[in-house]
Protein backbone atom coordinates (compact mmCIF):
# COMPACT_ATOMS: atom_id res chain seq x y z
CA UNK A 1 0.00 0.00 0.00
CA UNK A 2 1.25 3.39 -1.26
CA UNK A 3 1.54 6.39 1.37
CA UNK A 4 -1.33 8.48 -0.79
CA UNK A 5 -3.47 5.38 -0.14
CA UNK A 6 -3.09 5.13 3.33
CA UNK A 7 -3.67 8.88 3.77
CA UNK A 8 -6.70 8.76 1.66
CA UNK A 9 -7.67 5.56 3.50
CA UNK A 10 -7.70 7.22 7.28
CA UNK A 11 -9.04 10.83 5.80
CA UNK A 12 -12.21 8.82 4.80
CA UNK A 13 -12.05 7.76 8.08
CA UNK A 14 -11.99 10.76 9.73
CA UNK A 15 -14.41 12.70 7.37
CA UNK A 16 -16.62 10.05 8.28
CA UNK A 17 -16.05 10.41 12.14
CA UNK A 18 -16.11 14.35 11.70
CA UNK A 19 -19.40 14.21 9.33
CA UNK A 20 -21.00 11.90 12.88
CA UNK A 21 -19.56 14.19 15.54
CA UNK A 22 -20.47 17.28 13.94
CA UNK A 23 -23.57 16.43 13.44
CA UNK A 24 -24.44 15.57 17.33
CA UNK A 25 -22.74 18.96 18.05
CA UNK A 26 -25.27 20.81 15.50
CA UNK A 27 -21.95 22.10 13.37
CA UNK A 28 -21.83 22.35 9.94
CA UNK A 29 -20.31 19.46 8.23
CA UNK A 30 -19.40 21.75 5.21
CA UNK A 31 -18.06 24.22 7.67
CA UNK A 32 -15.03 22.19 8.60
CA UNK A 33 -14.46 20.43 5.39
CA UNK A 34 -14.03 24.04 4.07
CA UNK A 35 -11.07 24.21 6.52
CA UNK A 36 -9.71 20.60 5.60
CA UNK A 37 -9.75 21.60 2.17
CA UNK A 38 -7.45 25.22 3.02
CA UNK A 39 -5.17 22.73 4.87
CA UNK A 40 -4.90 20.62 1.80
CA UNK A 41 -3.82 23.94 -0.62
CA UNK A 42 -1.84 25.28 2.27
CA UNK A 43 1.63 25.71 0.55
CA UNK A 44 3.56 24.32 3.47
CA UNK A 45 5.38 20.92 3.63
CA UNK A 46 5.63 20.41 7.56
CA UNK A 47 2.13 19.60 8.62
CA UNK A 48 1.91 21.86 11.79
CA UNK A 49 2.76 24.49 9.67
CA UNK A 50 0.34 23.64 6.93
CA UNK A 51 -2.14 23.96 9.74
CA UNK A 52 -1.09 26.88 11.13
CA UNK A 53 -1.06 28.88 8.10
CA UNK A 54 -4.35 27.50 6.40
CA UNK A 55 -6.32 29.06 9.45
CA UNK A 56 -4.28 32.03 10.23
CA UNK A 57 -5.78 32.89 6.56
CA UNK A 58 -8.96 31.51 7.12
CA UNK A 59 -9.44 33.66 10.31
CA UNK A 60 -7.95 36.40 8.27
CA UNK A 61 -10.93 35.86 6.09
CA UNK A 62 -13.31 35.49 9.06
CA UNK A 63 -12.20 39.14 10.06
CA UNK A 64 -12.17 40.92 6.24
CA UNK A 65 -15.76 39.33 5.99
CA UNK A 66 -16.88 40.71 9.08
CA UNK A 67 -15.37 44.31 8.16
CA UNK A 68 -17.45 44.13 4.85
CA UNK A 69 -20.75 43.21 7.06
CA UNK A 70 -19.81 46.15 8.98
CA UNK A 71 -19.05 48.63 6.83
CA UNK A 72 -22.43 47.36 4.45
CA UNK A 73 -24.54 47.69 7.33
CA UNK A 74 -23.48 51.55 7.59
CA UNK A 75 -24.12 52.26 3.98
CA UNK A 76 -27.57 52.27 2.84
CA UNK A 77 -26.93 52.13 -0.94
CA UNK A 78 -26.33 48.76 -1.66
CA UNK A 79 -24.50 48.88 -5.17
CA UNK A 80 -22.36 51.63 -4.00
CA UNK A 81 -21.89 49.29 -0.55
CA UNK A 82 -21.49 45.69 -2.60
CA UNK A 83 -18.57 48.20 -4.99
CA UNK A 84 -16.79 49.52 -2.37
CA UNK A 85 -16.78 46.34 0.04
CA UNK A 86 -16.28 43.50 -2.39
CA UNK A 87 -13.76 44.95 -3.98
CA UNK A 88 -11.53 46.20 -0.83
CA UNK A 89 -12.04 43.07 1.12
CA UNK A 90 -11.04 40.99 -2.46
CA UNK A 91 -7.90 43.34 -3.07
CA UNK A 92 -7.13 43.48 0.79
CA UNK A 93 -7.25 39.18 0.45
CA UNK A 94 -4.80 39.22 -2.34
CA UNK A 95 -2.78 41.71 -1.07
CA UNK A 96 -1.97 40.86 2.22
CA UNK A 97 -0.39 37.61 0.50
CA UNK A 98 2.97 39.77 0.51
CA UNK A 99 2.66 38.06 4.22
CA UNK A 100 4.35 34.95 4.90
CA UNK A 101 1.81 34.01 7.29
CA UNK A 102 -1.17 34.93 4.92
CA UNK A 103 0.21 33.91 1.58
CA UNK A 104 -2.35 31.12 0.44
CA UNK A 105 -5.13 33.29 -0.64
CA UNK A 106 -7.68 30.77 -1.32
CA UNK A 107 -7.66 29.80 2.47
CA UNK A 108 -8.38 33.54 3.07
CA UNK A 109 -11.41 33.37 0.85
CA UNK A 110 -12.61 29.93 2.12
CA UNK A 111 -12.67 31.96 5.41
CA UNK A 112 -14.07 34.87 4.20
CA UNK A 113 -17.12 32.88 1.67
CA UNK A 114 -17.69 30.44 4.97
CA UNK A 115 -18.57 33.31 7.14
CA UNK A 116 -20.54 34.98 4.81
CA UNK A 117 -22.47 31.80 3.58
CA UNK A 118 -22.57 31.08 7.42
CA UNK A 119 -24.95 34.92 7.75
CA UNK A 120 -22.15 36.37 9.37
CA UNK A 121 -21.63 33.82 12.37
CA UNK A 122 -18.15 34.35 13.33
CA UNK A 123 -17.81 31.96 15.65
CA UNK A 124 -18.85 28.67 13.84
CA UNK A 125 -16.83 29.95 10.71
CA UNK A 126 -13.74 30.36 13.30
CA UNK A 127 -14.63 27.18 15.46
CA UNK A 128 -15.65 25.01 12.09
CA UNK A 129 -12.78 26.13 10.42
CA UNK A 130 -10.17 24.62 13.37
CA UNK A 131 -11.60 21.58 13.05
CA UNK A 132 -11.05 21.41 9.47
CA UNK A 133 -7.44 22.37 10.10
CA UNK A 134 -6.99 19.78 13.04
CA UNK A 135 -8.64 17.28 10.74
CA UNK A 136 -6.58 18.20 8.10
CA UNK A 137 -3.44 17.53 9.89
CA UNK A 138 -4.64 14.31 11.78
CA UNK A 139 -5.60 12.58 8.68
CA UNK A 140 -2.13 13.63 7.40
CA UNK A 141 -0.10 12.33 10.69
CA UNK A 142 -2.45 9.18 10.43
CA UNK A 143 -1.41 8.29 7.21
CA UNK A 144 2.13 8.85 7.23
CA UNK A 145 2.24 7.26 10.21
CA UNK A 146 0.76 3.99 9.34
CA UNK A 147 2.89 3.65 6.21
CA UNK A 148 5.78 4.37 8.02
CA UNK A 149 4.39 1.43 10.30
CA UNK A 150 3.78 -0.67 7.19
CA UNK A 151 7.44 0.08 6.02
CA UNK A 152 9.08 -0.72 9.51
CA UNK A 153 7.08 -4.51 9.84
CA UNK A 154 8.24 -5.04 6.52
CA UNK A 155 11.95 -4.18 6.78
CA UNK A 156 12.11 -6.55 9.70
CA UNK A 157 10.39 -9.03 7.92
CA UNK A 158 12.74 -9.20 4.89
CA UNK A 159 16.09 -8.95 7.62
CA UNK A 160 14.48 -12.28 9.44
Amino acid sequence: MSELFLVSLFSAIIAFIWSNISDLMNMFIWVGFAGWTSFCIANETDSIKKMIKSYSCNFAGIFWSMLTIYISSLIDIPIISNLLTCGFITFILIYQSRFKRFSCVPCSFIGCFTTFGLNGDFKMAAIGLLCGAILGYISDKAGVLAFKIKNSDSDVKEVV
